[in-house]
C-alpha cells in the first residue's frame, strides 16, 4: 500500500520587507475572492454590520441584487479587479479574510501572508495558517468568531505584529515557490526512500 503526501504549493508574490504596525485607527479589513455563499460573504456581512472595522471586498460579485445592497451597506464592493492591481488592496488592508465554507487551497491567503497580513479563515480554505499564530482559524458560518478576532487583534497592538511578523516568516518559510519547490523535492525523495 502507498503513501500520499500532500505538498502545499507556493506562489510568486513580491514579499514585503518588513512586518506591519498596528493601526492606530479602525482596522481596514480585506477579503478577496468570488463574492458568494462558498467564500462565507453572509458573515462578512454579518461581522461588517456589527464592527466599527472597514470593510473591503474585491472579486467578481455572484450574489443577488438584494444581497448585493444589503452588503453594500456595510461593505466596499469593488467587484472583478486585474490581478496586476490587486496588490494595492493588500497594501490599503490591515487584516485578511477568507471565511470560506467550501475551497481546496486558496491562493489570496499565500498572498495576504507575503503582504504581513494577520489573516482570519476556516478550516476549510485549505491553508497554512496556525491558530494564534499568523492569525486566526475559526469555525465556518461564525461571524460572532470574525468580530472577536477583529476586536482581539484591534485592542492589543502587541498581538497583531506578532501575528504580522510571523505571517511574513511563514510566507518565506512555508509559502513562497522557493520553500514549495523544496517540499516537492523532498516529498519526491521520501518516496523513493
Amino acid at each position: 500500500m502507498g503513501r500520499t503526501t500532500v505538498v502545499p504549493y507556493g506562489v510568486d508574490f513580491s514579499p514585503r520587507s518588513q512586518p506591519r504596525s498596528s493601526p492606530s485607527r479602525p482596522l481596514r479589513v480585506l477579503t478577496v475572492g468570488a463574492v458568494g455563499l462558498r467564500k462565507g460573504s453572509p458573515y462578512v456581512l454579518e461581522a461588517a454590520s456589527q464592527s466599527n472595522a472597514i470593510f473591503r471586498m474585491v472579486g467578481s460579485i455572484n450574489v443577488s441584487e438584494e444581497a448585493r445592497a444589503e452588503l453594500s451597506k456595510h461593505v466596499d464592493l469593488l467587484g472583478r479587479v486585474p490581478r496586476s492591481k490587486v496588490r494595492r488592496y493588500y497594501d490599503w488592508a490591515d487584516v485578511f479574510l477568507l471565511p470560506s465554507i467550501c475551497e481546496g487551497s486558496a491562493t489570496v491567503i499565500y498572498e495576504a501572508l507575503a503582504q504581513a497580513l494577520p489573516v482570519i479563515c476556516t478550516p476549510n480554505t485549505g491553508s497554512i495558517i496556525r491558530d494564534g499564530e499568523e492569525g486566526f482559524i475559526i469555525p465556518i458560518r461564525d461571524s460572532t468568531a470574525i468580530r472577536e478576532r477583529l476586536i482581539q487583534l484591534e485592542d492589543n497592538p502587541d498581538l497583531y505584529e506578532a501575528m504580522s511578523e510571523q505571517a511574513l516568516s511563514r510566507y518565506r518559510e512555508q509559502g513562497s515557490l522557493e520553500a514549495y519547490g523544496e517540499r516537492l523535492t523532498q516529498s519526491i525523495r521520501d518516496a523513493f526512500q
